[in-house]
């Protein structure tokens, strides 16, 4: 059992939920919901399984509280690339680029994401990952919209097929790393591959927007 000493009821509540959730997050990605075992978590977290329940009632709402917090951990990291004075065209690139080093950096995020598909969205609440998307999507829609109207996209772009295109490219590297590895003979989770896939995509999106 993990003790703080010195420290306030609520500041020993908090940490003892970091330390759940950060367990929870490797043993639900590693093994998805229906794998995962609470037992495990509690070995992992330092804690007992009364404490668990105590701070997150069952199973399923500890799950979805670890969905919640690697997506907001991908929201945090969108609001870098949510830079106002860049071109619309460097605007795009930056997205691509700080969405492959995050993806390769948090392979948490892909492997929640999919287990969560997986099990056809079965623990997203309703409207909240929405909520963490919009700021990006929002941004993403800006940019294209203030490209097209500058004459630097084309006037007949997609809004809607580049926003997916951005989102789906990029991660479908890494949630096919493995297999893909496989296939083509070639280490594609290698640093140099990674920053290969990325200019690739970056020259695909940039040669469809002008």
């Amino acid at each position: 059992m993990v003790k703080h000493m010195g420290l306030k009821q609520s500041e020993k509540s908090e940490l003892t939920r970091e330390r759940i959730l950060a367990a929870a997050e490797e043993e639900f990605s590693e093994k998805g919901f229906y794998g995962a075992r609470v037992d495990s978590i509690a070995a992992a977290s330092g804690m007992n399984k009364r404490m668990i329940y105590a701070h997150f009632d069952s199973k399923e709402n500890l799950y979805t509280k670890v969905l919640l917090r690697v997506y907001e951990k991908l929201a945090q990291c969108e609001r870098q690339f949510m830079v106002d004075d860049l071109s619309p065209l460097d605007a795009i690139k930056n997205i691509i680029e700080i969405s492959f080093e995050y993806l390769k950096n948090n392979p948490n995020f892909v492997r929640m994401l999919m287990w969560e598909n997986l099990n056809k969205g079965m623990s997203i609440p309703e409207g909240e990952l929405a909520r963490l998307k919009s700021p990006s999507m929002e941004y993403i829609k800006k940019q294209l919209v203030k490209g097209k109207e500058m004459g630097i996209f084309r006037s007949d772009v997609d809004i809607y097929h580049v926003s997916v295109s951005l989102m789906n490219f990029c991660f479908s590297h890494f949630s096919n790393q493995h297999t893909m590895t496989s296939v083509l003979g070639r280490d594609i989770t290698s640093e140099e591959e990674v920053r290969s896939r990325a200019e690739f995509i970056t020259d695909i999106i940039t040669k469809y927007l002008i």
